[in-house]
């Protein structure tokens, strides 16, 4: 009978790249389970499992070395933009690039000198020289290490890496995540890392008293029972939490702080991945030096006597941090879907850290257990009263406020109830039948788990990238066609088989507002004589009985699904279901037309209601009907500075528009006022109602 071998080159991949010296063990134990029955699938899962928890564990050991030069790095397009400033631009260009040289080796050199002093053991004389060697080969690797990025810049990032310094603000500079700024501090990331490899000294593990998960191992696959470690659970629990909450913090911080939109307006979608894998990166990196600062704390109980491994723990964590980037974009643009994310991304924590929990507390031991049977009366399990079980309530409470609180566009709200939701739906529900620990077991669980959630992760914030852009872009044309109409006053009807809005969300696509109607009134009939007749020297008084608009641009009138109703602005409350502006126009349409030439100036007296003075601007435009191309006379712009009284009663203003003499129009039969509100107010109707309008004759 052939004996069964497995696949070579899998074997040849978890002999020579694991880094580190081969683990027997490992891989003797690997060949057992394999020539046991197990397929080539599972053999091929364990070595590239093994594989990635080997250069995990390695680039762990040197993880404070690999976070700083990645934090320096960020500083580097600042720096830069400093020496260009700095820069003598008609030397001879050997004496340029000696200056550029020596300034940007004087920045990797500070940095090496700063983590140098940050940590003791490189005080002594041996560290003092590993430290000048280093020195000497960051002079050597920078160069070559910049050449190669400029080269590369050059081909790919065309203009290139020093033309987009011109003119740019170095603290501007600092969060500058554009694909340029983060190639240029590549070479910068890389000399750190090369010149400091070999002195940075090893993250070694704390040494732990005997009885710990550490102290009786001799190798990955050793079990180690749960009750055989005497802990406190509840202690053990509440550490737990405190060191998931405060990786999530600096995660949320991060994402705040460092997770902006592509500058393009119309970026390429290698550019948009590319940053999607930065910020998922960023998620996780954050997250876990969150965790690493209040593991570590000399008042945190897990420096001494830690329940599992520090990386394994945020080798879980992780899988839950590299959703915080899409939360946050997603947030930025009143999206529901920051709900949806954040609950998932707290199902597939609250499950992994529920799973650590029960290896490595002991199980609960039951009241009766020691108990004789015999001297138990009859039926006595079955009188006792169940124990409260609040979880159902809990859940369903949470459900329904995110809900509501998705309908009222409260979108981080309900984030953060569907997350309570999710984690305690999981806290409830997992189980686990064999509670041994075992710590390479649980390592490559937590690597492959994560490997399968960063591909989701990536794609999902790449989603939320693009969605932001064209949200962004299309708030700029909102904003510029606002400006335009302002500018130039001209208000352009849209074409009739343009349907399209670009808000969304719940509540009417626009509003229409009548004024009541008046008491009706017997007169006798007359012809209506025509308004401001030559000869007329007494302004003409117009009552108000219009109509206003509530409507959101890019729309230029109500749309057909507009809701109308009959009220005064001062009593009625008309707010924006989404991000974009709410805009009021008001509306009167006059029996007869006015000779532009014949009239001097209008008067137009609101009843304002609005508490804050100068919030509203009023605008006002005079069109004729019968004009084919809707032209329009724009006679400016003036502030409300009165403001409504303490107890609600509306206060009367009177503001004086000025008409040229000539203007695009002969006469007007329209005339229309645009409410603009200041940035805090344009989310909400201005409470503000025209009451008359009166044109003075020249």
């Amino acid at each position: 009978m052939s004996r069964m071998e497995p696949p070579p080159i899998a074997s040849w991949i978890l002999e020579h790249c694991i880094p580190g010296q081969r683990d027997q063990a490992l891989a003797g134990d690997l060949l057992e389970e394999f020539q046991g029955g197990r397929s080539h699938g599972w053999y091929w899962r364990q070595a590239l499992a093994a594989v990635l928890v080997g250069w995990i564990k390695y680039l762990g050991n040197r993880s404070s070395l690999i976070v700083f030069a990645v934090l320096w790095s960020m500083l580097a397009p600042a720096w830069a933009a400093v020496v260009d400033r700095m820069q003598v631009r008609d030397a001879p260009w050997p004496l340029e690039v000696a200056v550029w040289l020596g300034l940007s080796l004087a920045f990797v050199w500070t940095g090496m000198l700063l983590f140098a002093c940050l940590h003791r053991q490189l005080a002594h004389a041996a560290g003092a020289r590993k430290l000048a060697r280093a020195f000497g080969v960051a002079a050597g690797v920078f160069l070559p290490a910049y050449v190669a990025t400029f080269v590369l810049a050059n081909l790919f990032l065309w203009p290139g890496l020093g033309q987009h310094l011109r003119g740019a603000s170095p603290l501007s500079e600092i969060a500058d995540l554009r694909l340029w700024a983060d190639a240029l501090r590549l070479p910068y990331f890389i000399t750190i890392l090369g010149s400091m490899w070999s002195v940075a000294p090893l993250m070694a593990a704390t040494p732990v008293a005997l009885g710990d998960w550490n102290s009786t191992r001799a190798y990955p696959f050793e079990d180690v029972a749960g009750e055989s470690v005497p802990r406190d659970p509840h202690r053990v629990k509440r550490m737990l939490a405190l060191m998931v909450a405060a990786g999530l913090l600096n995660a949320l911080i991060a994402g705040l702080v460092l997770c902006r939109l592509p500058a393009a307006h119309h970026p390429t979608l290698q550019a948009v991945l590319l940053r999607a894998i930065v910020y998922v990166g960023l998620g996780a990196v954050a997250g876990i030096v969150g965790t690493y600062l209040y593991w570590h704390n000399p008042a945190s109980s897990f420096r001494s006597d830690p329940p599992l491994p520090f990386p394994l723990f945020a080798l879980v964590c992780a899988a839950g941090w590299v959703w915080v980037p899409a939360i946050i974009l997603f947030s930025e643009q009143v999206s529901a879907l920051s709900a949806g994310v954040a609950m998932l991304g707290a199902f597939l924590l609250a499950g992994e850290i529920r799973r650590l929990t029960i290896l490595v507390l002991p199980p609960a031991q039951e009241a009766y257990s020691n108990r004789n049977v015999a001297d138990t009366p009859l039926f006595a399990e079955t009188l006792c009263r169940a124990p409260a079980e609040p979880d159902g309530y809990l859940l369903a409470l949470g459900l329904y406020g995110a809900g509501w609180a998705i309908a009222e566009q409260s979108n981080m709200t309900a984030a953060v109830l569907l997350a309570m939701a999710a984690c305690l739906f999981k806290l409830r529900t997992t189980h686990l039948q064999d509670c041994r620990f075992r710590e390479a077991r649980e390592f490559r669980r937590a690597a492959l788990r994560f490997a399968g959630v960063m591909l989701p992760a990536v794609l999902v914030t790449f989603w939320a990238l693009l969605d932001g852009v064209a949200h962004r872009n299309r708030l700029a044309e909102v904003n510029a066609g606002l400006e335009g109409a302002r500018s130039a006053g001209d208000h352009t009807k849209p074409k009739k088989d343009d349907k399209t809005s670009a808000h969304v969300g719940s509540g009417y696509e626009s509003v229409v507002l009548w004024p009541y109607p008046p008491k009706k009134q017997i007169v006798a009939p007359v012809q209506p004589a025509p308004l401001l007749a030559p000869g007329t020297r007494q302004p003409v008084v117009i009552r108000f009985n219009g109509e206003y608009w509530y409507l959101q641009p890019p729309d230029v009138r109500p749309g057909p699904q507009a809701h109308r109703a009959t009220g005064t602005p001062l009593d009625v409350h008309i707010a924006s279901a989404n991000s974009l502006p709410l805009m009021m126009q008001a509306h009167q349409y006059l029996r007869s037309p006015i000779a532009i030439a014949r009239c001097r100036e209008i008067r137009v007296e609101v009843e304002n209601r609005e508490t804050e003075p100068g919030s509203i601007v009023l605008a006002v435009w005079l069109k004729s009907s019968s004009a084919a191309d809707a032209r329009a006379v724009y006679l400016g712009e003036q502030p409300i500075t009165s403001a409504g009284t303490v107890n609600g009663s509306p206060v009367a203003e009177t503001l004086a528009f000025a008409i040229p003499a000539v203007g695009k129009v002969r006469a007007f039969d329209q005339i229309s006022v645009m409410m603009l509100p200041d940035s805090g107010h344009q989310q909400v109707g201005p409470r503000v109602a025209i009451e008359q309008f009166e044109v003075v004759p020249r």
